[in-house]
C-alpha cells in the first residue's frame, strides 16, 4: 500500500498554490542550482538565481542585504570553495548562518543546493515533528534535519527536501489552515491519526530536552500545566533523594519508617512531603498545587543537606 506521506508530496504543489495564490516551479530551480554546481558557480550566484526564480517565492524569507551578505560570502575566498563543505554539514550551516544570521534563509539556500540532506526550516513542518526551539538556532536546524532524514529512511524517501513538503502539505493542506477539499483532508487526517511512528517522532523530540533536565525542575514546570504529574515526578524524586540522605542498610523499610528513624529535625515537615507524595503516586486522590509546590521545595531541601 502506498504511504499516505507520499500522496501528500504529490498534493504540494496544490496545496502551496491554494496557500500562496500561484504555482510553485522548485523543479526547474533545482535543475537551475545543478547546472550551476556543475559549472563551478560561485555560491553568491547560486543565491542571486534563487531570489530571481519567478516559480518560488524566495522573498518570505525576507530581505536580501545584496551587499553585505556578496561581501561576507566572498570573505576569505570560499564563496568559490563552498562545494567543498557539502558533506559537512555542521560545518556548512553554521558558516551559512554566520553570513545571513537567520536560520531559515540559510535552510532556503541549502534546500536547493543540495535536497537530498536539506529541506526549508518551516513552522508547519517543526510543529508535525516535534522540533523546538534550542537554544542555537543552528541546532535547532539540525534537529530538523536529523527528524527529516528519520522520516526519509523510515518511508522510503529519497530526499530530505522531499519529506519536507510532503509534511508541509500535510499540516497546511489537512491538519492545520485546511486548504484543501473535505475528502482530501478527512482522507489525510484520518491517515495522520494513525501514523504512530511519526506521532512518537514527534513526541519523543518534544521530551528529548524537557527530560534531560533535573527530575525537580521538570516537576516544577508542570505545575501549571498537571499538576499530578508533577506530583508524581516530584514524589519520586522526594523517595529517591531520601534513601539516598538518610538510608540503611534495611532496605526493606518503608519511607515513613526511614524518616521517623532519622530524628531529623525537619522530620514533620518530611512526613508532610511523605503524604503529598503518596497522594500523588496513589491516585484518583486529590491533589492541589500548593501542595506539590511544598512537595519540590522539601525535596530540594533534602538535596541540599
Amino acid at each position: 500500500m502506498k504511504d499516505y506521506l507520499h500522496d501528500c508530496l504529490q498534493l504540494h504543489g496544490e496545496v502551496a498554490e491554494l496557500r500562496y495564490g500561484k504555482p510553485q516551479r522548485l523543479r526547474e530551480l533545482e535543475s537551475h542550482v545543478d547546472a550551476m554546481k556543475a559549472n563551478g558557480s560561485a555560491l553568491w550566484d547560486v543565491i542571486c538565481t534563487i531570489h530571481a526564480d519567478e516559480g518560488f517565492p524566495a522573498a518570505m524569507f525576507g530581505f536580501l542585504p545584496a551587499a553585505q551578505i556578496e561581501a561576507q560570502l566572498k570573505k576569505g575566498g570560499w564563496d568559490r570553495q563552498w562545494q567543498t563543505l557539502l558533506n559537512d554539514r555542521h560545518v556548512l550551516v553554521e558558516r551559512l548562518f554566520e553570513v545571513f544570521r537567520q536560520i531559515e534563509p540559510v535552510s532556503m539556500v541549502l534546500r536547493f543546493i543540495c535536497p537530498t540532506t536539506y529541506g526549508i526550516m518551516s513552522a508547519p513542518v517543526a510543529a508535525i515533528l516535534g522540533v523546538v526551539p534550542r537554544r542555537r538556532a543552528t541546532d535547532t536546524y539540525e534537529a530538523y534535519l536529523d527528524a527529516l532524514g528519520e522520516v526519509a529512511a523510515q518511508r522510503k524517501f529519497n530526499r530530505a527536501a522531499d519529506v519536507e513538503m510532503a509534511l508541509w502539505a500535510l499540516q497546511v493542506g489537512a491538519l492545520e489552515d485546511e486548504l484543501l477539499p473535505q475528502a482530501k483532508r478527512v482522507s489525510l487526517k484520518e491517515n495522520y491519526e494513525g501514523d504512530t511512528s511519526l506521532q512518537q517522532l514527534q513526541t519523543r523530540n518534544l521530551t528529548v530536552h524537557l527530560f534531560a533536565r533535573e527530575k525537580l525542575d521538570i516537576a516544577e514546570s508542570l505545575l501549571t500545566t498537571d499538576v499530578r504529574l508533577a506530583g508524581q515526578i516530584a514524589g519520586i524524586e522526594f523517595e529517591q533523594l531520601v534513601r539516598k540522605r538518610f538510608g540503611s542498610p534495611r532496605r526493606d523499610d518503608t519511607l515513613e519508617e526511614l524518616i521517623d528513624r532519622t530524628r531529623h529535625p525537619d522530620s514533620r515537615r518530611l512526613h508532610v512531603a511523605r503524604g503529598v507524595r503518596n497522594r500523588a503516586v496513589h491516585p484518583p486522590r486529590h491533589l492541589r498545587r500548593a501542595d506539590v509546590e511544598r512537595l519540590i521545595s522539601t525535596a530540594r531541601r533534602v538535596s541540599s543537606l
